[in-house]
């Protein structure tokens, strides 16, 4: 692979998708990533709908571009030494256990430093390592509970989670920047560190500016549905053929262009429409005009002539749809990859971002169980077959 992080090893210890997401990151930008589970595969491995292959469709996209093996380091002592020796010829370490469950495996900070002094030890976690939180346990949802972002989600009455683990995905993305720092911190000094990132900390800084408008200003806000606070009018609209087409007529110089379009220079010129704020204020009389607008035309038709305003635009795909959208195509943004049975091909995300002067590849599919096992014992460690043999029966590995 030819990536900027080629020649960086990853011992990915997590479960579930914020340090997986982390992990496949890294792999796509040129690190060996391995994923470390359980003999019996992990917990995230086979819940909820599975895959032709038998494994979850998250597990499937986010473990794609990495190798793994098995090693039952969550009960078994010799697994734990064994889990030291990869250590040290790692160079990042991330997992994402509860606090019990990383005091009871001894996979901590303070005890792999003493067996790699520089490694760089990413922990994910609901609350972060510190504050009176720091024992909980927490998941994407909790944290979109915690930070407010399901009152202000959703129509008016009862507050409405959106399906998208925003947050944990969010929290993979911040640990990525983490050890990227902190590999150029190392590359400088020598020194390793942690990395601690939580669930609820993206969550809140991602809300950061609506909670900062009540401990500010004392603005409360109230659900809108598919609306955007404070511009106007941005809003999903039905087009004559059912389908539905979200626009966002911002700023005003758009705002200007869109009355032009359609006819309605007299909106333009309104004083009361003069800002995005004042649209906002007045969207009873605006969103009127623009449903109108929409209706008139089918969803095709309203993207052309967005296009021409040019404004920003997209027609609101059931997900059912979105794979075969050409752009989606054109850039990859979906592909697909051999499930290790051999049985078919399974649809997982593409490489999420470009870089011009280094090519990004997808080397390899997700993996199977243990399918890395001989390639990082027997290569890495140095273990025989017959070392590996014995290391099956006595449940190590």
């Amino acid at each position: 692979m030819a990536g900027p992080l080629v020649g960086i090893r990853v011992l990915d210890l997590g479960r579930f998708i914020s340090p997986l997401f982390c992990g496949m990151l890294l792999a796509d930008l040129g690190a060996e990533v391995v994923r470390v589970e359980r003999s019996e595969g992990g917990i995230d491995r086979d819940y909820g709908l599975l895959s032709p292959s038998g494994d979850n469709y998250a597990f499937v996209s986010l473990n794609r571009n990495k190798k793994g093996i098995t090693l039952n380091f969550e009960k078994n002592e010799q697994a734990r030494e064994i889990l030291k020796q990869l250590v040290k010829h790692a160079d990042v370490v991330i997992e994402n256990f509860s606090p019990l469950a990383s005091e009871s495996m001894g996979i901590s900070y303070e005890n792999f430093k003493k067996v790699k002094p520089d490694i760089i030890f990413a922990h994910i976690s609901g609350f972060g390592a510190t504050g009176p939180y720091s024992h909980r346990m927490g998941f994407d949802m909790v944290a979109k509970a915690m930070s407010g972002s399901m009152t202000v989600s959703g129509f008016p009455g009862d507050p409405c989670r959106d399906q998208v683990n925003w947050v944990d995905y969010g929290t993979g993305c911040l640990t990525v920047v983490g050890i990227l720092a902190a590999l150029y911190n190392r590359k400088a000094t020598g020194e390793g560190q942690m990395i601690d990132t939580a669930l609820l900390q993206t969550a809140v800084t991602y809300m950061a500016s609506y909670i900062s408008e009540y401990e500010t200003g004392g603005v409360v806000r109230q659900q809108v549905g598919n609306r955007t606070y404070w511009i106007g009018p941005t809003d999903l609209y039905k087009a004559k053929d059912g389908r539905w087409v979200f626009l966002a007529v911002f700023p005003d110089s758009v705002w200007r262009r869109f009355c032009r379009l359609i006819g309605r220079d007299d909106l333009a010129s309104d004083p009361r429409f003069r800002s995005d704020m004042d649209r906002w204020e007045h969207r009873d009389i605006i969103d009127p005009v623009v449903k109108e607008w929409v209706a008139s035309q089918t969803a095709e038709e309203v993207m052309a002539n967005a296009e021409k305003i040019p404004m920003p635009a997209g027609i609101c795909y059931q997900h059912t749809e979105v794979a075969g959208d050409p752009h989606v195509k054109a850039r990859e943004m979906l592909v697909e990859v051999p499930s290790p049975d051999g049985k078919g091909n399974i649809v997982v995300t593409g490489i999420p971002l470009r870089m011009s002067g280094t090519r990004l590849e997808l080397e390899r599919s997700f993996p199977a169980l243990g399918e890395h096992n001989e390639e990082i014992y027997c290569g890495l460690l140095g273990y025989s077959r017959e070392d590996m043999d014995r290391l099956k029966q006595d449940g190590v590995i």
